[in-house]
């Protein structure tokens, strides 16, 4: 009876932490604006200068971050945003256009604007995702977790190879009310929550329907 009533406090717990992160964004409360996207290696890039289709092209980032312009050969593109990019290719069209230059920069793909969510979630796949978010955020996206997660042991494989594998005890987080420290998920990072044995089953409806309603909130709020 004292580990059931634990294990209530416990996700009785997480799901408040999610529902306070997501319920204030469907009914139209303000977000933190986040960081401008920077562009890296394999995006797909449609670079548009108005007036002057010989200039108008689409590029892919290569592996050193640069582009190929008519004209103007090699741009480094990587590392910059796009509104970084767009003021770079108007110094150097400077020299080929006389007046105002009107740029602008889309980006068409990227293998980096998603995260990846894998283990024992309620929607399990990839999101997108165009900065860093919190891993609780991520959490609410792929529908909560599931009944038998285990929290103390979420590990976050990042996007850089070189960057050993983050292993998260959310649990701790959560427990010592540490939400601010909670680690953050990248772009092109993935994620993994395992399973635990002997888990309280008895929850199983009840976490389905917290993931229903966290669902129709993010719907609710991207409908916006």
């Amino acid at each position: 009876m004292k580990y059931y009533m634990w294990s209530v406090a416990k996700r009785f717990s997480v799901l408040f932490v999610l529902a306070v992160l997501v319920v204030p964004a469907a009914y139209g409360q303000p977000r933190t604006q986040a960081p401008e996207y920077t562009i890296s290696k394999g995006d797909q890039l449609l670079i548009t200068v108005w007036g002057y289709n010989e200039f108008t092209t689409t590029q892919t980032v290569r592996d050193n971050g640069t582009i190929t312009m008519p004209l103007l050969g090699d741009i480094i593109a990587g590392g910059l945003t796009k509104d970084e990019l767009v003021a770079s290719l108007k110094d150097r069209l400077a020299v080929y256009i006389q007046g105002e230059i009107n740029i602008t920069v889309s980006v068409l793909s990227s293998i980096g604007q998603r995260v990846t969510i894998l283990g024992s979630v309620g929607a399990p796949g990839n999101y997108p995702v165009s900065s860093e978010i919190n891993l609780l955020e991520l959490l609410s996206m792929a529908g909560g977790y599931s009944s038998d997660a285990r929290l103390t042991g979420i590990r976050i494989f990042h996007k850089d190879r070189l960057q050993p594998a983050t292993e998260v005890d959310l649990e701790s987080y959560l427990e010592t009310s540490n939400i601010d420290n909670i680690p953050k998920i990248r772009p092109g990072d993935m994620v993994f929550v395992p399973r635990q044995e002997n888990v309280v089953k008895e929850f199983g409806e009840f976490l389905r329907d917290v993931a229903f309603l966290l669902t129709l909130f993010r719907l609710t709020d991207f409908g916006r």
